[in-house]
């Protein structure tokens, strides 16, 4: 099997955008499963458990706001 391994960046709108899709995925494809197992919703199910769990994982912060006075 080829695999590829992808390096994004993304902002912090972005990621609160794809965390949210993530969980809605995530719910979608659990209530499927319950209902009427099949292709490709546990694939999908797991993926999207994956890429949640490292969502945030290397996140580097590139700049702060400093409202001290």
């Amino acid at each position: 099997m080829t695999t590829y391994q992808y390096i994004l960046t993304i902002s912090d709108s972005e990621s609160i955008m794809l965390e949210s899709a993530l969980q809605f995925m995530i719910e979608r494809c659990e209530t499927e499963m319950a209902t009427n197992p099949r292709a490709p919703y546990y694939a999908h199910l797991e993926s999207a458990k994956a890429v949640m769990a490292r969502l945030n994982k290397d996140m580097v912060l590139t700049s702060k706001s400093d409202f001290s006075a």
